[in-house]
């Protein structure tokens, strides 16, 4: 305890917690699906900006996200796709971290991450990322929290554009660049982006290609728009690394033939309109994406998947006067649908002999309602539920044959209020109840015979307190909560099935901030206290009740310092300390070691010349050797994924804006 004190010390002491220019930002939409001022919620936001993001010494947004937003990442496939964690799920942290681009849901039903590779930094407005919240408005997933990624609106009359080269460690070269108009009435934007990296380990070749265009219409009452994407994703998959391996050659591949493709298409639809003494909008969504892999262990493995999704999601606000003050009422309808179909053969010319193959659909219909009230003239209360029916299906057509489905009636709710005690002080209190519903992979039958029933939803029950302090330049947030969960979906190596488990829990203590000291000096940092545990149960005759949950560091930590020392000139560096923790398939904790703790540091030096701007950056600046994912072997070792050294890199931009 005495390294957490010391740490805890230093963050309070100047670079209290992490909200970049917390003080500035106002605006945000992902707490309530319409603008709302983030100084009155009763939840706790962290906003990352567009100049933050620009700052950051990395390009990865994962990594970027870690910096900021107080969440824990982890590498299991040498891909710039990590896994996002809030709050302590471990393994199956992806599916407990809603992620939403502009509010549509990007989050798989599949157990795979969410792609960020598809999104071009540059034309990120913000993100907004909402700790265990999300679940009345967003539905299923966000018990660890919702991570909403907002892209760039030109103002009437605004013209922005940019280009921008990027080239460094591990051969990579990276080009993005777009342009946005936006005429009194009409509007449109463009992005593109391509990146190409050799990859840390041997056979980690990383390529990816994203176009991005939209079209808007704006009038005196609302607007509309089109928007259309398209992105391709070709990675070579390096494998895991025993640990004598690792101590041999840390960049060495065992699996020089294994590879992934993937690609997607999206099409959005949507607008908003104000009239009937409400404020109306919706969005209609369509997203394509396929996704093969190869892997040559034991003579072949070959996966094909198709996935279809739609998703619908008229809403609407209502501001009403009473009691002298304005109230608000959001009420909407998400309707959504999940075709899935996916084979396993021995290679990608051998479909036809397909030894497994699974077809699922997944429909969810869903009404809510949020109501944000003023009980007094410096309280705020905020009252939601929500009720979705979830209807699902399953079927395994070559080997085992199986079908199985399902139909469930969901509800979520939260109830919370922030008070403003005076002098820049506010407390707030919430609680909760969120779901999750299991998606096609927990519920795939490998073996026979298959379970008889799919997997019964997870259920999660929140309470939390938080202190906040904002003034002048200087922010600070404390908060704790606890998590109470019943069936909680998690893959059990001790009976190698996705299991509904025994009650389990998280708690935790988060702190936050940000200090303004000058206009050219900004310190932030963040402080997370995790405990994350199995509360009852038994596997496979393994005894764990008590136990911690493997993949849950016991803290994290990060620090970032901006500095514009001259005009024209700034340096910026971060910080992230993740502690240590049980490595995967150690639910009993009885392997004798624990995945060791680590410290990232990076740093990045900008130099602007009118529109051009030259920086130098430095990935894992100090060349710590870690790794971010490890699993036990059942022995006297483990097998982990090490994540790359010391890295340069050097970026030429032009924006125009």
């Amino acid at each position: 305890m005495r390294r957490f004190r010391g740490l805890s010390s230093f963050l309070l002491a100047g670079i209290v917690a992490s909200a970049p220019a917390a003080a500035e930002e106002t605006v945000v939409i992902t707490a309530t699906r319409f603008p709302d001022a983030r100084n009155e919620l009763p939840v706790g936001v962290t906003l990352i900006s567009a100049d933050d993001l620009r700052r950051s010494p990395s390009s990865n947004l994962a990594e970027i996200l870690a910096q900021f937003g107080l969440l824990h990442i982890r590498d299991n496939a040498g891909s710039p796709n990590a896994q996002l964690d809030l709050r302590g799920f471990g393994a199956t942290g992806d599916q407990n971290t809603l992620v939403l681009l502009d509010g549509v849901r990007m989050s798989e039903n599949e157990q795979q991450p969410a792609q960020l590779s598809r999104i071009p930094i540059e034309s990120i407005e913000r993100i907004e990322i909402v700790r265990g919240a999300g679940a009345v408005l967003y539905g299923g997933g966000a018990t660890g929290g919702t991570i909403n990624i907002i892209t760039r609106r030109p103002g009437s009359g605004e013209t922005r554009a940019y280009a921008l080269g990027r080239a460094g460690g591990y051969g990579t070269r990276e080009f993005r660049a777009g342009m946005s108009r936006q005429a009194e009435s009409l509007g449109f934007s463009f992005a593109v982006s391509d990146e190409d990296t050799s990859g840390y380990r041997r056979n980690n070749r990383f390529q990816q290609t994203n176009l991005a265009a939209r079209l808007e219409a704006r009038g005196a009452r609302g607007h509309g728009y089109l928007q259309a994407s398209v992105d391709t994703q070709s990675l070579r998959l390096p494998g895991a690394l025993t640990e004598a391996q690792m101590l041999a050659d840390r960049r060495q591949t065992l699996t020089p033939d294994d590879t992934s493709r993937r690609s997607g298409n999206q099409l959005v639809a949507g607008g908003a309109w104000r009239g009937w003494g409400a404020e109306w909008s919706a969005d209609l969504a369509y997203r394509d994406k396929r996704a093969e892999a190869f892997f040559a262990l034991f003579g072949g493995f070959y996966t094909d998947t198709h996935a279809d999704t739609w998703n619908f999601t008229p809403r609407a606000k209502w501001t009403f006067e009473a009691f002298g003050r304005g109230h608000e009422l959001v009420a909407g309808v998400d309707l959504e649908r999940w075709d899935y179909d996916t084979l396993s053969a021995p290679a990608p010319g051998a479909a036809g002999a397909a030894f497994s193959r699974r077809v699922g659909t997944l429909e969810n219909s869903a009404l809510y309602a949020q109501a944000s009230l003023w009980a007094g003239p410096v309280t705020r209360v905020v009252l939601g539920a929500r009720t979705q029916r979830n209807r699902d299906r399953l079927s395994e057509q070559v080997f085992p044959l199986d079908d199985r489905s399902a139909e469930r009636q969901l509800h979520a709710y939260e109830v919370a209020a922030r008070h403003a005690f005076g002098h820049g002080w506010s407390g707030t209190l919430r609680a909760a109840r969120s779901f999750r519903t299991a998606n096609f992979d927990d519920n795939a039958c490998f073996f026979p015979p298959c379970a008889q029933r799919l997997l019964e939803p997870q259920i999660a029950h929140t309470g939390e307190f938080a202190l906040e302090y904002e003034r002048g330049g200087l922010y600070a947030r404390a908060a704790a909560y606890a998590m109470r969960l019943r069936d909680e979906i998690y893959f059990s190596p001790l009976v190698f099935a996705n299991v509904n488990l025994s009650p389990t829990r998280r708690r935790g203590l988060e702190l936050q901030g940000g200090w303004r000291i000058t206009p050219a000096l900004e310190l932030n940092g963040s402080l997370a206290l995790l405990d994350a545990r199995f509360l009852s149960g038994t596997y496979g005759g393994v005894e764990v009740s008590g136990k911690r949950v493997p993949l849950v560091p016991r803290e994290i930590a990060g620090a970032t310092a901006s500095w514009q020392f001259a005009p024209s000139s700034r340096l910026n560096a971060s910080l992230r300390w993740v502690g240590p923790q049980h490595y995967d398939n150690d639910q009993a904790n009885t392997f004798g070691r624990q995945q060791p703790g680590y410290t990232v540091a990076g740093l990045k030096l900008e130099q602007r010349i009118g529109r051009w701007a030259l920086a130098l950056e430095a990935s894992n600046l100090f060349d710590r050797k870690y790794y971010s994912y490890g699993v036990w072997d059942f022995g006297t070792s483990f097998s982990a994924f090490p994540a790359p050294g010391r890295a340069l890199f050097g970026t030429l931009a032009w924006r125009a804006d």
